[in-house]
């Protein structure tokens, strides 16, 4: 039941702003378009605007990537598109593409909604999130309190998407696709190494794993880079095992699908930018020139980097005076239960209970990927934005929940009692935010394109007082 609503109230607000639910013809559908660029045999999208010389109107600008060189030469293009030789690409992650648009074109031979993709990968994400966390309380928190598994369970299923549901096409897409191929993987991964005893099983489920793991970096590339949790799983599945042909024969296997998901990646790249590692960030037509990104050395900036991690962990946004009131900001000033892995971390019994169960270096890998991820969105990104707190949210949230499960183990009966009641008390907290996050008009969500909605909460949360 609190999966099912914890779903449905994800997913239904989604189509509720005509600006995201495909009711402006042609608008932030790029999936839809590539799709059936596929169908026509070629990888680039045609929007038809080609001169009979096969030239567009960005041929004749000297730098197309210039955001001020474009507005002075007066010229019409598509936005938020890449641009490489006299072509228009979707930089966005192909996968969604394969596994949902294309799928759903040949099938029914109409196009699939983009809001409609995130709304799938969002309930599966969600639906992940449920398994993955019931899978680790099973196997370490078997005395946790029910009603507080299942808060945390929504409360952080509601947080790592709420951008998502107030404007979900294309970039909430990409996003969401990210997410919800990483938590499989992670389930799946858990469960080789930790819910298995036979040999066939775990490879089975660490072949799965990888699957999913690698199609993450064909959705949105940094929250692929949790994979780098493969690396403590991997140690804690190789303990006490002895090296053998059979042993790295499994391995490879296991293995195998990030090898061929790669290559199929590298292969598009190339196709489209004459190389195998360019997935297009960098001929962008967005705000700022980024082509110098081609450049890894450029990007080697601390103070940018520190900035940016700041800024995502601890940015402060002052409120508003006029209702919701909230503005979101840093992670951690959003959600404050997401600091709880630093109080647990003074916890003597945490820290034992985390190495008993052979996850302690897990749970810090866990602590310092949202550290690369935010340094990777600040050099790559040309600002930061809320959307990109997606990225990390999640991550956040896995470790505060296997802080708060060993936090509560390591307790006494009564003390169990009290972390139950501030983490379920905490979890509603979560909810309200991300409920008044999405009724503050920004980026074109419903409360922006209708805001006699507003004052209509507004005024029944107030008893109709003006």
């Amino acid at each position: 039941m609190v999966l099912l609503l914890t779903v449905l109230l994800c997913t239904l607000p989604m189509g509720a702003s005509p600006y995201w639910n495909g009711k402006i013809t042609g608008h932030r559908n790029q999936y839809e378009v590539l799709a059936e660029a596929f169908i026509d045999g070629h990888v680039y999208v045609d929007y038809g605007d080609h001169t009979e010389d096969g030239l567009t109107a960005l041929d004749q600008v000297s730098n197309v990537y210039s955001t001020k060189v474009r507005q002075a030469a007066q010229v019409d293009y598509h936005w938020d598109h890449a641009f490489y030789k006299g072509h228009y690409y979707v930089y966005f992650g192909v996968v969604p593409v394969v596994l949902l648009f294309l799928p759903f074109r040949l099938l029914t031979g109409y196009g699939l909604t983009t809001y409609h993709a995130t709304q799938i990968f969002t309930a599966l994400f969600i639906l992940g999130v449920f398994a993955f966390f019931f899978s680790l309380a099973k196997r370490f928190f078997r005395k946790m309190s029910y009603g507080m598994f299942l808060a945390l369970c929504s409360a952080f299923s509601v947080m790592s998407v709420w951008y998502a549901v107030g404007a979900p096409a294309l970039y909430g897409t990409a996003i969401t696709a990210g997410l919800c191929m990483e938590i499989w993987s992670f389930f799946f991964f858990f469960k080789a190494v930790y819910g298995e005893i036979n040999e066939k099983k775990r490879l089975h489920w660490a072949f799965w794993g990888s699957l999913f793991g690698a199609l993450a970096f064909g959705c949105r590339p940094p929250i692929a880079l949790a994979n780098l949790l493969v690396l403590p799983l991997l140690i804690e599945y190789l303990r006490g095992r002895k090296w053998s042909l059979r042993l790295c024969g499994q391995l490879v296997a296991a293995a195998c699908p990030y090898v061929f998901v790669a290559a199929g990646l590298m292969a598009y790249n190339a196709m489209r930018f004459d190389n195998p590692f360019e997935f297009g960030q960098a001929y962008q037509l967005t705000l700022t020139d980024q082509t110098g990104y081609l450049n890894i050395f450029s990007l080697l900036r601390p103070s940018q980097i520190i900035k940016g991690i700041w800024e995502n962990f601890f940015g402060y946004t002052p409120p508003d005076d006029a209702f919701p009131y909230l503005n979101a900001g840093g992670a951690v000033l959003n959600f404050p239960i997401l600091i709880f892995p630093v109080v647990a971390f003074f916890h003597r019994g945490t820290r034992i209970a985390l190495r008993e169960a052979r996850l302690y270096w897990f749970a810090a890998v866990l602590a310092l990927i949202p550290l690369l991820i935010s340094a990777v969105d600040a050099v790559y990104s040309p600002t930061l934005l809320e959307r990109y707190r997606m990225d990390i949210y999640w991550l956040m949230a896995i470790l505060t929940f296997l802080s708060l499960g060993f936090f509560y183990s390591s307790s006494t009966e009564r003390q169990q009692q009290i972390v139950s009641r501030m983490a379920t008390t905490a979890a509603v907290f979560v909810l309200i935010t991300c409920v008044l996050f999405y009724l503050k008009p920004d980026d074109s969500n419903v409360t922006n394109v209708y805001p006699e909605i507003l004052d209509a909460i507004r005024k029944l949360l107030t008893f109709w007082r003006t």
